[in-house]
């Protein structure tokens, strides 16, 4: 790709690995050559074109280089956001202005109204089941909307968000019956990950007080 080609950004990367791999590299190999020649291992014309043949060999390796840590910074970002697979969660600005207010009810009515819409936007039943436990303590309300999300074709993410919250409600509530139920419930479905394991060392600890 030609200079003319690449956007400030990879025009100041590209400076910054000539200006730290370049000199260093060609005083490195100019002085493996020099030894060598005062070795006697190499004749004296054969050292001079090796240090010139150094300055496009070093040219290579700095393009190398640039192209390597792009990609590599590509990949990464790629990884960390599966970009193309996972859609970024929506935002509702009116309802997070109203929350940032303190208008916690005006803020759960406009998402009762948003999901009369659109029935099926499982991120807003699920912001709405947090509103409603967290600000307004309605608890039983929160519950019935973190079940709602089963029944709403929910993808994985989703589906993990709303047993954490019914997990975390149950404790909140005391209710022992219903939290064995969600712990081997998430145990179960998500085995491997960290909080499958975390859920199956909080079954055994409450099973566990139950059996002394």
């Amino acid at each position: 790709m030609a200079l003319k080609d690449i956007d400030i950004v990879e025009r100041t990367q590209l400076l910054k690995i000539a200006v730290w791999f370049g000199p260093a590299t060609f005083i490195m190999l100019s002085a493996a050559w020099a030894k060598a020649y005062a070795q006697g291992s190499i004749p004296g014309w054969l050292c001079a074109l090796l240090i010139v043949l150094d300055l496009p060999l070093i040219a290579f390796g700095i393009l190398g280089i640039h192209v390597f840590t792009n990609r590599a910074s590509q990949g990464l970002v790629q990884g960390i956001y599966a970009v193309g697979d996972i859609p970024p969660p929506r935002s509702y600005p009116r309802q997070d202005v109203m929350i940032v207010r303190g208008q916690f009810q005006e803020a759960a009515d406009y998402f009762r109204d948003h999901l009369t819409v659109e029935p099926d936007d499982n991120e807003a039943r699920l912001r709405l089941a947090d509103l409603l436990e967290q600000r307004l303590n309605d608890l039983p309300g929160a519950e019935r909307l973190y079940l709602e999300v089963r029944g709403h074709q929910p993808i994985r993410g989703e589906e993990m968000r709303a047993s954490n919250g019914l997990i975390d409600l149950y404790r909140k509530q005391g209710n022992r019956e219903r939290l064995l139920v969600e712990l081997a419930r998430f145990r179960d479905r998500y085995p491997g990950t960290p909080g499958a394991e975390a859920a199956a060392r909080l079954l055994q600890e409450l099973k566990s007080l139950t059996d002394v």
